[in-house]
């Protein structure tokens, strides 16, 4: 663990397992890439280390995620490349370019979005990890209302949990980068996935991109959200 402490102070970028700093965290850039940095990266890290890092240039980003990867960050060698492209550019020595001109958006694919921002905790099987990360797969609170995942997803939430008789206390920070349109898919991927359409209640309607725009509106702290949860139950 010493030599990660030693490489990140020498990269200038700080270690953090508080996902409380995360919920605060400077938004980044934008361009291809971000979001990838924002599911992967906060995992672990607050994010304003990240900004605080600016400047450092590729083959100092190439070595860090090479660092991470030994550490246990899990991604493709497409997203790595991402990753890596979006870091030597916008969070590079150069002065980044101007943001992407917006084009015709096609829809949200929710297997991949789910697999830009959520593998990294839940797992491509949708298991999570015991004692870290609670699964998907089966796990009832997904259907606890039509709008409860959209609210942790917009919100975060802080706090003991059970899932399918195990426990957990970790902090989920908030993914609200993601778009309404992304949001309402993945839910929808996530609730049809690993057999979790069995879970569904009859008539049970999924939450739509309309829907999440009204919870972005009304924003909620994450122990706000842990104790919705509690009151849904």
């Amino acid at each position: 663990m010493r030599s990660l402490a030693c490489f990140l102070a020498l990269t200038g970028l700080t270690l953090s397992v508080s996902f409380a700093a995360a919920q605060n965290r400077f938004d980044l850039p934008a361009g291809p890439g971000r979001d990838l940095v924002y599911g992967h990266c906060q995992t672990c890290h607050d994010l304003q280390s990240v900004v605080d890092s600016a400047g450092i240039r590729r083959g100092a980003w190439d070595a860090f995620l090479d660092n991470m990867k030994d550490y246990g960050l899990r991604i493709s060698d497409d997203q790595r490349a991402r990753i890596l492209d979006y870091l030597a550019t916008y969070m590079g020595p150069e002065a980044p370019p101007a943001p992407p001109v917006a084009e015709a958006v096609a829809a949200a694919d929710g297997a991949q979005i789910y697999a830009d921002t959520c593998i990294a905790c839940h797992q491509e099987d949708g298991r999570g990890k015991p004692d870290e990360f609670p699964p998907f797969a089966g796990n009832s609170d997904l259907f606890l209302s039509p709008d409860f995942p959209a609210t942790v997803v917009l919100n975060g939430i802080a706090g003991p949990i059970e899932v399918e008789g195990a426990a957990f206390d970790n902090e989920m920070p908030p993914f609200d980068f993601l778009s309404d349109d992304e949001i309402a898919a993945v839910i929808a991927y996530v609730r049809s996935e690993w057999g979790n359409d069995a879970l569904r209640p009859s008539g049970f309607a999924d939450v739509t991109a309309d829907e999440v725009a009204a919870l972005r509106a009304k924003p909620m702290a994450s122990d706000e959200v842990h104790a919705l949860r509690a009151s849904l139950k």
